[in-house]
């Protein structure tokens, strides 16, 4: 599924595409389809919400966890991309860093190559390229 279906789901606009999406989502609800979600798509639905519709992290990740649990919906790597979402709310970081810190941590060796100083803020071991 892309992003734009998922932000007129969640958004309402505009209201013609948003009607066609809830059509779809009463099919899911049905049974008779199924959703699959990237983590890609959990990225730039954090993006667009965050920059074009200024919404806070708590509230993109609350609905978009609620939409990685929906019935119907399967979502890729669902334990990382949730755990991203939680910590893109609670540490303050973008949901792409969130993701690496998520996934680093469920793929050992959990270490994340970076200048980045927020990876503190992720609880994961993390060393400059130089070191």
């Amino acid at each position: 599924m892309d992003t734009n279906v998922i932000i007129r789901i969640i958004t309402g606009d505009p209201q013609e595409m948003a009607q066609e999406a809830e059509d779809m989502i009463l099919k899911v609800e049905m049974g008779e389809l199924v959703l699959r979600l990237s983590a890609i798509v959990v990225a730039e639905c954090c993006w667009v919400l965050e920059s074009f519709y200024e919404a806070q992290p708590t509230d993109i990740s609350d609905t978009l966890l609620k939409f990685t649990n929906a019935i119907g919906v399967e979502t890729e790597e669902k334990p990382v991309v949730q755990q991203a979402l939680l910590d893109f709310s609670a540490k303050k970081v973008d949901f792409v860093d969130a993701y690496i810190a998520a996934h680093a941590k469920a793929n050992p060796p959990e270490d994340v190559v970076t200048w980045d100083k927020h990876y503190n803020r992720l609880d994961i071991s993390h060393d400059r390229p130089g070191n």
